[in-house]
């Protein structure tokens, strides 16, 4: 029953009660005061309506002490679900931020929990919470996480998020310009700038290339990017600027043989050899790979000599291959070189 409703009906008990009273007896009666030499003379009516309007008057006092904790505790419960809320966006967007704690046991039990947890956008979200906000983040990274560039600027996920740099990946793989851009800039970290590059890469754009070589921190795969572009012949390198960019990569004995093995098909043989001849002579680790070179082109004569230069205990599967060879057997030569 709504409280208005209360009062009215109270009212017309009230004022009917004194009624009939009234209406038994127009008596009054003196009432003396405890401890004073007052006195209050009422009808005796009055007197039975009194105890109802002050029983009246505690049960409001006791609906509005009620009203006011049943407030108390839903604006905490209101409260403590926006925290939660907060909570979830920021774990979902990988924010170190610090943890505000509810204020009800069974939310802040619930806040513990997520806390220990990471949180992921699984694939084909089908059903939505009815939190705007919090549907519209995971729609967005559901869309990040497939490849597409997104605006993420009304969650403010902070420039060192994880997020943003996939964003930014993402926006340099579907956009050429903004790869460009990126290699022109000096704001983007090592691992933007050698996607932009991977990306013109693969456009082709040869020119472009040329110009951000010396921009670019190279690591391995990079570097097998790069030179595949050799192994199609779209981009022509000196052989010191591919001597340089092996070192720089910190090729090992494997990739400078695996190397060899990829600019055979596209490489004169002349050109092939001077190559790994001047990347032998400026790293040992491709000693392998340009024994592998003369070998593969019957330069016996001149892998011989080489391998005069090393003492007796040294590249003995060279060797081996060698004697065997002399001997008039024939092998496979990647049996002895490759592992």
């Amino acid at each position: 029953m709504k409280f208005k409703y209360y009062i009215g009906a109270l009212f017309v008990f009230i004022v009917l009660l004194g009624l009939y009273v009234y209406s038994l007896s127009g008596a009054s009666f003196t009432f003396m005061i405890p401890f004073s030499t007052q006195s209050i003379t009422l009808p005796v009516a009055i007197w039975f309506v009194v105890p109802v309007i002050v029983f009246f008057i505690i049960v409001i006092f006791l609906e509005i002490g009620g009203s006011y904790r049943m407030w108390r505790k839903r604006t905490k419960y209101k409260h403590d679900y926006k925290i939660l809320l907060e909570q979830i966006e920021n774990q979902l967007l990988s924010k170190d931020v610090p943890l505000k704690q509810p204020t009800m046991n069974r939310y802040k039990s619930l806040s513990i929990l997520l806390g220990n947890l990471t949180l992921d956008i699984k694939e084909g979200i089908a059903l939505k919470s009815g939190e705007t906000r919090l549907d519209e983040l995971i729609e967005l990274l559901g869309d990040l996480k497939r490849g597409e560039y997104v605006n993420l600027k009304k969650f403010n996920p902070g420039e060192k998020s994880p997020f943003m740099n996939q964003n930014i990946l993402n926006q340099i793989h579907s956009d050429e310009k903004f790869a460009t851009e990126v290699l022109k800039k000096s704001s983007y970290d090592e691992e933007s700038k050698r996607e932009a590059f991977k990306k013109l890469l693969n456009c082709g754009e040869t020119k472009t290339i040329k110009q951000f070589i010396g921009e670019i921190k190279f690591n391995k795969d990079l570097a097998n990017e790069m030179l595949g572009m050799c192994y199609a012949n779209k981009i022509n390198f000196s052989n010191d600027e591919i001597a340089k960019l092996c070192t720089e990569v910190k090729y090992s004995k494997e990739d400078y043989l695996h190397l060899s093995q990829k600019l055979k098909e596209c490489y004169e043989p002349a050109a092939w050899v001077s190559l790994f001849e001047n990347l032998a002579n400026q790293d040992e680790l491709a000693e392998i790979a340009y024994f592998y070179v003369l070998l593969e082109l019957e330069m016996i004569d001149e892998a011989k000599e080489r391998l005069n230069t090393y003492p007796q205990n040294e590249l003995l599967k060279v060797r081996a291959y060698l004697d065997l060879k002399d001997s008039g057997k024939k092998y496979p030569l990647e049996l002895f070189l490759l592992d």
